[in-house]
């Protein structure tokens, strides 16, 4: 699987079923440059997905991290749908990363696969960082809620009601949500 920052490659690694994510060099950059932002990106991927790991959040675990590629183990299940429990589930979830300083970057159903068990699983860390700013954490909660049909979709509602219940700081979050929004229609 090829994306644009990235290709997944199925690998076998010390006998777990995993992915090989490569960061693939960009031409038009100097190379002592892109080597280092492949390097960058590819170490915070990785300490995100432990991080994550340590606030209770279930995500692929990390085997292997090199200059340009991340090995971690494959998550296998199907997409998250949008059936009550699991958005407010995924709500919780993104209350939980944003509790931990997390930003996801592209919190969408994409990247959350749900196992056998009923697990919500969160992949693709890769557009990650951490941070503290109210912003930050809107732009996810917005890429979710519009993944999901908006704020006022049943889908919308219950994930914005799971994640009010994990993150203490989600008024502010729905307010500058409200302050992005009032901005963008007079752009």
């Amino acid at each position: 699987m090829r994306g644009a920052e990235a290709e997944l490659v199925e690998v076998e690694f010390l006998g777990h079923a995993c992915f090989r994510k490569e960061r693939r060099k960009k031409g038009y950059r100097i190379a002592e440059i892109d080597s280092e932002i492949r390097l960058g990106r590819t170490r915070r991927e990785a300490r995100l997905l432990h991080k994550a790991k340590s606030l209770g959040v279930l995500c692929p675990v990390v085997y292997a991290v090199g200059a340009d590629y991340i090995v971690i183990g494959k998550v296998l299940g199907r997409k998250l749908s949008d059936s009550a429990s699991e958005v407010m589930g995924a709500g919780r979830i993104l209350g939980k990363l944003h509790s931990g300083g997390i930003v996801h970057g592209d919190f969408t159903s994409y990247n959350l696969i749900v196992d056998g068990a009923g697990k919500i699983h969160v992949i693709d860390f890769g557009l990650g960082f951490s941070s503290r700013k109210v912003e930050d954490f809107a732009d996810d909660v917005i890429t979710m809620v519009r993944s999901l049909g908006g704020a006022e979709s049943p889908a919308g509602k219950k994930f914005l009601e799971g994640y009010s219940a994990e993150f203490a700081g989600s008024k502010s979050v729905l307010k500058k949500i409200g302050e992005i929004e009032a901005r963008a229609r007079y752009m």
